[in-house]
């Protein structure tokens, strides 16, 4: 870039040279200012690919699971019972089986023991007038409570050694309630040694949670003792299989015991094809594949406004916000307009779904989607939208499933591994339209990649980036260019006021000489 040298404007002359330079470097700005639009034209082209890229992107996942013959398995499963829950959490091979019998499983469960201390405020005082300190052995831990503690500091303190007694206690709804750190048999929960005020301040008593003779139980409040897990059983189809959780998984089916079952009231569990979930993956593609040729079309049919180019910076500097925004949006009108590749891309795939099927297997009365109440719209304004008849699929996918399985999901193989439906006559023929459509749509979206760069990314090898960085290369030669003659227009001018100013100074000079 060439440094422009300092300059003072008309001082001699009395000329605006400022405006005069300006305006005679109008002309010479015009090259710049083409370039820096035809810059501003490659960036909105390459958010407009992007943009496109995006859209068929989010198709594909729409559609690609109907290549999975798992999508047309999907099953829905019942239970006569109220007892049990069932939900599916794989493939159910059995259509239906029976629950005859079944036991819960009983979990681990700890010792405890509840006295009826009456805690109103946990804060208050356990002893207002404080005349001793509390005391008492817990699964033989000294426990002392000083005499002035609040309810909650007194279960701070007896959880400070929970550690060492494997207890914890805490205030439930105004009792005292002891637990065990941990569930199962021989985890006792044993008071002993309680002096008379912690008896009548907390109203605990000596005693232990595993004790036979009544004697040495608690003989206030309520206790447990730990018991070990239990495990529970079914009976399926006249087997009897032991569990040792409520929840668990039989051939594909996720069963929930809730309840006991007994021989008198057995479950029926049912798995059958889920066809409304089907129905509602075969009815997104079509809502999808419908949207994206509509915006894909719009994007080729948008007329271009030649009468709008981007602007400058110099003429946004003169321009409202509001009206830089609309004259942009006329301005990006028709970026995209009969763009070859997307309009190869919408024939193509239109093609590939209006084409039969041939593949082993599959049933000639279902070869091709019409068959099935998908059909392309009559109206030629509708470029291709395919047209559902709900009732039709619904009531074909209840008799047909595995025809329509195989219409969208078989796959052809050929001996060249890496043949697509694109680059080989025969898989496209005897393949299922989902895989067509999706070659079609990763031939499109490569395409896309070449031309504008993968969307989210910094692409210097597409072509609309290197177009771009040639532009940004001829940008600065322009540049220097501009400058190099603003800067000799200035040398020109100061030369003259150079003169000017010399010439002033020599009549000024005999002005005076002569009027002595």
């Amino acid at each position: 870039m060439v440094n422009l040298t300092t300059h003072v404007s008309g001082l001699a002359s009395g000329l605006d040279t400022e405006k005069i330079v300006s305006d005679m470097m109008k002309v010479n700005r015009i090259p710049l200012d083409k370039l820096q639009q035809a810059k501003t034209l490659n960036t909105w082209k390459t958010a407009a690919y992007r943009e496109v890229n995006l859209k068929i992107a989010s198709f594909r996942d729409a559609m690609q699971d109907l290549r999975l013959q798992g999508t047309f398995n999907a099953q829905k499963v019942t239970s006569s019972n109220a007892s049990i829950d069932v939900s599916m959490s794989g493939e159910s091979k059995l259509q239906n089986f029976t629950i005859s019998e079944a036991k819960l499983a009983a979990p681990a469960t700890g010792s405890s023991v509840s006295f009826d201390t009456k805690i109103g405020n946990g804060k208050d005082k356990i002893d207002p007038n404080g005349t001793a300190d509390l005391t008492f052995k817990l699964n033989g831990i000294e426990i002392t409570i000083p005499k002035d503690s609040t309810f909650d500091q007194a279960i701070a303190q007896i959880n400070s050694k929970s550690a060492d007694t494997n207890v914890k206690v805490a205030n439930v709804g105004g009792s005292l309630v002891f637990s065990s750190n941990e569930a199962g048999a021989g985890k006792p929960i044993t008071i002993s040694d309680s002096n008379p005020d912690a008896q009548s301040l907390l109203k605990i008593t000596n005693g232990a949670t595993d004790a036979i003779d009544p004697a040495g139980q608690f003989s206030a409040g309520t206790f447990s003792n730990g018991a070990p897990a239990e495990s529970g059983y079914v009976v399926i189809n006249g087997t009897k299989i032991t569990v040792s959780d409520n929840t668990f998984t039989y051939d594909g089916v996720q069963i929930k015991l809730k309840s006991a079952v007994s021989v008198d009231n057995p479950a029926t569990v049912s798995a059958v094809s889920d066809t409304d979930k089907i129905f509602d993956k075969l009815k997104t593609f079509v809502d999808k594949y419908n949207e994206l040729i509509k915006e894909l079309n719009d994007k080729l049919t948008e007329s271009k406004n030649r009468n709008f180019p981007p602007l400058t910076e110099a003429q946004k500097k003169d321009m409202k916000e509001a009206d830089i925004k609309l004259w942009e949006e006329k301005a990006k009108s028709g970026l995209l307009a009969n763009d070859p590749a997307i309009r190869q891309f919408l024939t193509q795939l239109r093609s590939s779904m209006s084409e039969i099927i041939k593949g082993e297997g599959i049933n000639p009365s279902f070869d091709s989607l019409p068959e099935i109440g998908i059909t392309t719209s009559k109206d030629y304004k509708d470029n291709g939208k395919l047209v559902l008849d709900e009732s039709k699929l619904k009531s074909l996918l209840n008799t047909n499933l595995t025809d329509i399985q195989k219409m969208f999901s078989n796959k052809f193989e050929t001996d060249n591994p890496n043949d697509t439906t694109i680059t080989s006559a025969d898989k496209h023929k005897n393949s299922g339209y989902a895989f067509r459509v999706y070659d079609r749509i990763g031939d499109i979206l490569s395409q896309l990649k070449v031309k504008a760069g993968a969307p989210g990314t910094i692409s210097v090898n597409s072509v609309l980036g290197k177009e771009a960085a040639s532009i940004d290369e001829r940008m600065v030669k322009v540049q220097n260019r501009v400058y190099a003659q603003e800067q000799a227009l200035w040398t020109k001018f100061n030369a003259m006021e150079k003169a000017l100013q010399q010439l002033n100074s020599q009549s000024s000079f005999w002005y005076n000489q002569l009027g002595q």
